[in-house]
């Protein structure tokens, strides 16, 4: 009986633990660094370029060192949500629960202002954590492919896709290959929704 209790007790705090994990990252999505930035730089990001608050519009529109550093701080806060949970030992389901939440928060029920970008680093930053050899292996080839192409959204994608595939090869782990395969469809959904309206010759 006194295991069954521990038990019990320790599944309501991992339970616990989820619904503020869900929160804080809800609360982190709701930010939006390229917003914070160009508003510093006296720039509205919503009404020039793609109108994307996102890394790539923050470099072309405010400046190369600004998008830069939207870039990694954005990668940043998928490290934040994800990888506390993989090292303190956590089910991998909770840092999934976190960046699900992250982008609801950044996707599509944000209290302030209008929702922020695609995404996409910040679930890469995540994708880095959940799958760390795939993301790695998928480094070399997505830098060619954006040196190439000059294009950042085919560069992630084939950066999901390397991933999931090499990842999955490697670790066999169903719940991080599937949340980053969910991260990849939510990206691909919010741009396709984002720039449905813009001239494609912009």
């Amino acid at each position: 009986m006194i295991r069954i209790r521990g038990k019990s007790i320790e599944n309501l705090n991992i339970i616990i633990l989820s619904a503020i994990w869900a929160f804080a990252s809800y609360f982190i999505g709701t930010i939006s660094i390229g917003d914070l930035i160009s508003k510093l730089k006296n720039v509205d990001i919503r009404s020039v370029g793609t109108g994307n608050p996102g890394a790539s519009n923050i470099y072309a529109e405010v400046g190369p060192i600004y998008g830069i550093a939207v870039f990694f701080i954005d990668i940043a806060k998928g490290l934040i949500i994800t990888l506390p949970v993989i090292l303190l030992g956590y089910p991998t389901w909770i840092a999934t629960i976190g960046i699900i939440f992250f982008l609801i928060g950044h996707m599509i029920i944000r209290p302030w202002g209008k929702p922020g970008g695609i995404g996409m680093a910040t679930t890469m930053g995540a994708g880095i954590v959940l799958l760390p050899v795939g993301a790695l292996i998928a480094v070399l080839p997505s830098f060619l492919i954006l040196i190439i192409t000059r294009r950042p959204a085919y560069t992630g994608v084939f950066a999901f896709v390397s991933t999931i595939i090499a990842g999955w090869l490697i670790h066999l782990d169903l719940i991080a290959t599937t949340t980053v395969i969910i991260l990849a469809g939510a990206v691909l959904v919010k741009f396709q929704f984002q720039y449905r309206e813009l001239d494609p010759h912009q």
